[in-house]
């Protein structure tokens, strides 16, 4: 009894140990895009990015726990793209300790708030924990990009034609502007594009990175011109203005700020 009593012990405080290095990871406003893989989970993909599964909830809208291949994910305080290892053993494991778990919830009457396994590690609680829920102590980061608003110029001629906000029962992250189909497509402001690749819903797409804080988003693309690492300025030719899911001459252009989508028409200018 004793030894089983300090095992459990042993991994309680293994947990409050990964729980406090999650809690504490310093907020610098970046992140990055991670495009989902068949078979990956919002779990997986936070416990991989050490960080809180509501968190990129949050950036990104969800309203619950599904995501579908092919969708970017915007990854909140990431500073690179990481590959996410589907391991069969380690869901095994996971799905024995839920089992565990609301075994013991219901034998006490007990419910807890909400259990996330995934993000306290497989494995049952009579074994040692896996290495792998320690956080690995990381050399002091790089100073972060220096924090401003740019002024950003409209990415492309024409009319808006949608609008940032909810309305007909739809959540609306950005605007759409109505042009001429092949017409150039600008970067609104300077910056380092971070991810340029189809996207599921909105076709070809374009991301780019103008500092720790803002970020702007262009999608429904007939082509792109720059790829994943360019650096561009305001202004640059980045693609072309291609159609919306309606066949309408149409491009999606997001504005964010850390981490969260914005009414681009209280950026950009009046006039164009």
């Amino acid at each position: 009894m004793m030894l089983r009593d300090k095992k459990t012990l042993f991994v309680f405080f293994l947990i409050l140990l990964f729980v406090s290095a999650c809690a504490t990871t310093p907020r610098t406003g970046g992140g990055v895009y991670h495009n989902v893989k068949k078979g990956e989970t919002l779990w997986r993909i936070a416990r991989t990015y050490n960080c809180d599964p509501d968190e990129i909830a949050r950036a990104n809208n969800l309203t619950d726990t599904t995501i579908e291949a092919g969708r970017a994910l915007f990854i909140p305080n990431a500073t690179e793209t990481l590959d996410i290892i589907l391991d069969t053993t380690e869901i095994q494991d996971t799905a024995t300790a839920t089992a565990t778990a609301t075994a013991t919830a219901t034998a006490t009457k007990e419910v807890p708030h909400k259990v996330r396994e995934e993000d306290l590690g497989s494995g049952s609680t009579d074994k040692p924990a896996p290495a792998t829920v320690i956080p690995e102590k990381k050399a002091p980061a790089t100073p972060p990009q220096q924090s401003y608003r740019p002024r950003f110029i409209w990415p492309a001629e024409g009319t808006v034609a949608s609008k940032f906000g909810t309305y007909n029962g739809m959540r609306h992250n950005g605007i759409k502007i109505e042009g001429v189909e092949g017409a150039p497509v600008l970067a609104a402001a300077g910056g380092t594009v971070t991810y340029a690749a189809p996207m599921k819903y909105f076709g070809e797409t374009i991301i780019i990175k103008h500092s720790d804080t803002y970020s702007t988003v262009y999608s429904q693309l007939k082509a792109r011109m720059v790829s994943a690492g360019a650096t561009v300025g305001q202004g640059d030719q980045i693609g072309l203005l291609g159609k919306d899911e309606t066949g309408k001459s149409r491009l999606y252009f997001e504005i964010r700020r850390e981490n969260s989508a914005k009414d681009p028409l209280r950026y950009l200018p009046k006039t164009k």
